[in-house]
C-alpha cells in the first residue's frame, strides 16, 4: 500500500466516517449530513480506498462495523474533537487561569495604575500572576522581542508598525513642592518656579523635556540640579529639600493623598496636555486572555474618570 499524505485526503470524509459509525445506516447518515444517499455511498467508497478496508459490512439491519472501524472509532472521535477545538474561537476563563500577565510601566505608572486594577485582577483571576516590569519609551520598538503583554505609558510620537496603542486618559503637568516651602507663598508663581532648583526624572535616554520647551517659548530656562531615574524617589527628595518636581497631575495627586508633607501646585505657565496610552504588540490583538486584560485596564481608567 502506497504512503498516504494528509494533504491527499478530503477531511470532510472523516466527518462522514464518524456519522456512519454513529448511525450504521447510509440513509440516516445522508439525512443527518443533509446530502443525498449516493453522495454518502461515494464518500464511503473513498474511505474504503483510504483505509484499505471495507469499514462496514451490509446486514439485514443496516451496516455492521469491521474490526478496523471499531479500532479506529475512538481515535477518530478524539481527532474530530481536536479539529473542532482548533477552529473554534479561543475562550478565556479568568477564574481558572494560571496565566502570567506582564504589565510594563514606569514607577509612576505602578503607583497610579496598579491600585486601579489589582483588586479586580485578583478577584476575577485568583490563580493568575501579574508581573510588573519597568518601562521607558525606547522599549516601544522592542515589543516584538519581549514578553510584555501591555505597557501603560505616555508616547511622544506615533508607535511603529505592528504596535497597537489605545488612549486611556488625558493629563497635564503640575509641580510638587514640600509643605511650607520658603520660596512659595499662597501659590506658585513663575518667578518662584524659575528661582528654585529642580529635580528631574529621566526615563530612557531623553535629555530634553516638554516643560523646558514650554519655558523656552516664553524666553525662560529653569535650573535642574538633580536627575533621578524614578518618580517616587524624586518625590521623596522634594519632601526633604527645597527642590521642585514637575510631574503628571495624576501621579502628583496620588502622592499628595498619601504624603501630607507634599503640596501640589498648578504650573504658572501654559503647558500642553498629554495622553496615557495602553500599548501592545499586534500578535496579541486577538488573544482572548489578552483582550480580557486590556479590558481590565481600560475599565479602570473609565471608572477613574467618573
Amino acid at each position: 500500500m502506497s504512503e498516504i499524505r494528509l494533504s491527499d485526503i478530503d477531511l470532510n470524509l472523516l466527518y462522514v466516517f464518524q456519522v456512519l459509525i454513529e448511525e450504521l445506516n447510509v440513509t440516516k447518515a445522508a439525512t443527518r449530513l443533509n446530502v443525498s444517499q449516493p453522495a454518502v455511498s461515494r464518500s464511503l467508497s473513498r474511505l474504503r480506498d483510504v483505509f484499505d478496508d471495507p469499514l462496514f459490512i451490509r446486514t439485514s439491519h443496516g451496516l455492521s462495523s469491521t474490526a478496523k472501524t471499531q479500532n479506529l472509532a475512538p481515535l477518530l472521535a478524539d481527532t474530530l474533537k481536536g479539529l473542532e477545538s482548533l477552529i473554534q474561537p479561543s475562550e478565556f476563563t479568568p477564574q481558572s487561569s494560571k496565566r502570567r500577565f506582564t504589565l510594563s510601566t514606569t514607577d509612576f505608572g505602578t503607583l497610579t495604575v496598579l491600585p486601579k486594577i489589582l483588586d479586580q485582577f485578583r478577584q476575577n483571576a485568583p490563580d493568575a500572576i501579574l508581573d510588573v516590569k519597568s518601562w521607558n519609551e525606547e522599549m516601544v520598538a522592542e515589543l516584538d522581542q519581549t514578553s510584555i503583554d501591555v505597557a501603560v505609558a505616555v508616547l511622544s510620537k506615533e508607535p511603529p508598525a505592528g504596535i497597537r496603542a489605545m488612549r486611556l486618559k488625558s493629563d497635564c503637568m503640575v509641580c510638587l513642592a514640600r509643605k511650607d516651602h520658603p520660596g512659595i507663598q499662597d501659590k506658585l508663581t513663575l518667578e518662584s518656579y524659575l528661582q528654585a532648583s529642580h529635580v528631574q526624572v529621566v526615563l530612557g535616554r531623553r535629555e530634553y523635556f516638554a516643560v523646558d520647551r514650554e519655558l523656552e517659548k516664553i524666553g525662560h530656562k529653569r535650573h535642574v540640579a538633580v536627575h533621578l531615574p524614578n518618580f517616587v524617589p524624586a518625590a521623596r527628595v522634594v519632601m526633604d529639600s527645597d527642590l521642585l518636581l514637575t510631574v503628571p497631575k495624576l501621579f502628583a495627586e496620588d502622592m499628595a493623598a498619601t504624603v501630607s508633607e507634599i503640596i501640589v501646585h498648578e504650573l504658572p505657565f501654559a503647558s500642553r496636555e498629554f495622553d496615557y496610552s495602553m500599548i501592545w504588540h499586534e500578535r496579541f490583538q486577538h488573544d482572548a486572555a489578552h483582550i480580557w486584560f486590556r479590558g481590565l485596564l481600560r475599565q479602570a481608567f473609565l471608572d477613574a474618570s467618573d
